[in-house]
């Protein structure tokens, strides 16, 4: 199996790659399991990571504690060379300083003209590898990185090493409610039930069926079921074409959606025909969908 440093190592050649810098090897690369001074450490100010609670803090600690630092943290030399910038690790940083310790395990990044833009897209593909995001903090992340630094969406795609429609899947969070961002990043809710909650455009709808979702422990497919009727309006009474089942529509569906990056529906409406129904969800959605046709 791949090591995460040696993913890293990739992640870290795609970013400078359009600089024409040569990435050395891996050992040339990184001064690994190098035990250096806590205190010497100064935070990432674009830590993807927003919280870190007492509990889980804690078990860290303890489990770091039993078993010792698995996985060092990633840190650059500043550009004096007296201090080290953490690129990512900082949940380690934190739970190694609760136990007293005065020193920590890190692997050290041997690169000295990083842009901030570079460490900020470095941390957040760290900390995807180890699927330490939440999808807000996730969002969060990507969202700073457009707005602080110009990208667009697919400038990022690029950087991250993401589709296009996977960046803006994630960005669409951004337009739930405080309330609901809060409530996902607590893990009440799963990523599946904000993306159904945002095809609802009245607010207080919005917070409602939210609500619902966490008092009554509704499933995803249930909550597809009762949106239906606030996203879309009533048809006409007036005859229209029955729709049809066919058992290879699921399929079918399937594959359109991981093509367009959205939901599609497939409406059978007799042996030969029907309809094929791609949302999206603003312009700059139906702009990238549009691009998928050309």
């Amino acid at each position: 199996m791949e090591s995460k440093d040696n993913r890293l190592g990739k992640g870290l050649s795609a970013i400078f790659g359009e600089r024409n810098l040569e990435i050395p090897e891996e050992k040339k690369e990184f001064k690994n399991d190098l035990f250096i001074e806590i205190e010497s450490i100064d935070l990432n100010p674009n830590q993807p990571r927003e919280e870190f609670t007492d509990n889980e803090l804690n078990e860290l600690k303890n489990s770091i504690k039993e078993y010792g630092l698995l996985n060092p943290v990633t840190v650059k030399l500043s550009n004096d060379k007296k201090r080290y910038i953490l690129i990512a690790g900082e949940r380690r940083l934190r739970a190694t300083k609760l136990l007293g310790e005065t020193k920590i395990k890190a692997s050290i990044l041997d690169k000295q003209d990083m842009s901030s833009m570079e460490l900020a897209v470095l941390a957040i593909i760290e900390n995807i590898q180890r699927e330490d995001l939440n999808p807000i903090e996730l969002s969060n992340s990507y969202q700073m990185l457009i707005d602080n630094y110009g990208l667009t969406q697919e400038q990022l795609a690029e950087k991250v090493k993401k589709q296009r429609s996977t960046i803006a899947n994630i960005l669409r969070l951004q337009k739930l409610p405080a309330e609901i961002k809060v409530s996902l990043k607590k893990n009440e809710i799963s990523e599946a039930h904000a993306r159904v909650l945002l095809r609802i455009d009245d607010r207080e709808k919005q917070l409602n069926l939210w609500r619902k979702v966490i008092s009554e422990k509704i499933p995803v497919r249930t909550l597809e079921e009762l949106t239906k009727s606030g996203v879309k309006e009533k048809k006409s009474k007036s005859k229209i074409s029955p729709i049809l089942w066919d058992p290879q529509n699921e399929k079918n569906e399937d594959k359109l959606r991981k093509f367009f990056g959205t939901r599609v529906k497939i409406n059978k409406k007799s042996k030969d025909s029907g309809e094929v129904v791609i949302e999206y969800y603003n312009l700059n959605d139906l702009e990238r969908i549009l691009d998928k046709c050309e």
